[in-house]
């Protein structure tokens, strides 16, 4: 996860966003968000790590001296003593057990409020689309109207980070363009359905739809 000047963001965020999509979607991306910044450690193990800290640097302040086993950086770890209101100047020694206990509450169960989506772009990738169940995956084209074919985003496919989702377009625009190809070697000819009033062409399987 990355900390940023505007927000969170990095893999872990991105993922998250992606696993809950409808229903942040459903709540206007509004709500809370709870973060363990020390997963591989129990709350008591947190609080010995602190209580161990302030005996071996009494001398130091709170807010520039961090124990490493966090893997904090500097300035988020002032950032969580300030919302603790810690004296930017008191020291390890005049630290009180109940701040070293609020800390490491704070360590394990950070509320963070979800006030909506990042302020550069709206998504990397949306969910939703054309089902998976009314598409033939082995030339992309639909089972509902033939010569009809899909790829990208178009289709309810929305990947993790990572490259899966310009994976999944790459490699469903090349199935559904072989198999175009394939229709148009074939040389079928033009074709015109009286039921719905759509010419058809199909060598390349494109609809064209009539005006009323």
């Amino acid at each position: 996860m990355l900390v940023t000047h505007w927000g969170l963001s990095g893999p872990v965020i991105l993922r998250l966003s992606a696993w809950g999509a409808r229903d942040l979607f459903a709540s206007d991306y509004k709500g809370l968000l709870i973060v363990d910044f020390t997963p591989d450690l129990h709350l008591e193990d947190v609080k010995r790590i602190l209580t161990r800290h302030k005996s071996q640097f009494m001398k130091q302040k709170v807010h520039s001296s961090c124990p490493s086993e966090f893997g904090l950086v500097k300035r988020f770890w002032k950032y969580l003593l300030d919302r603790e209101e810690i004296n930017d100047e008191i020291l390890w020694a005049s630290i009180s057990n109940k701040s070293l206990a609020s800390i490491s509450y704070l360590l394990k169960q950070c509320i963070f409020k979800i006030l909506g989506k990042g302020q550069f772009k709206d998504e990397f990738v949306t969910a939703g689309g054309v089902p998976l169940s009314e598409v033939s995956l082995k030339t992309m084209e639909s089972k509902i109207h033939s010569r009809l074919f899909f790829a990208g985003e178009v289709l309810n496919v929305d990947g993790v980070t990572g490259g899966f989702n310009f994976q999944n377009a790459w490699s469903g625009g090349y199935i559904a363009g072989t198999s175009i190809g394939g229709l148009a070697n074939a040389k079928q000819p033009i074709s015109y359905n009286l039921s719905t009033h759509a010419f058809a062409l199909a060598p390349l399987g494109i609809p064209i739809h009539a005006a009323a």
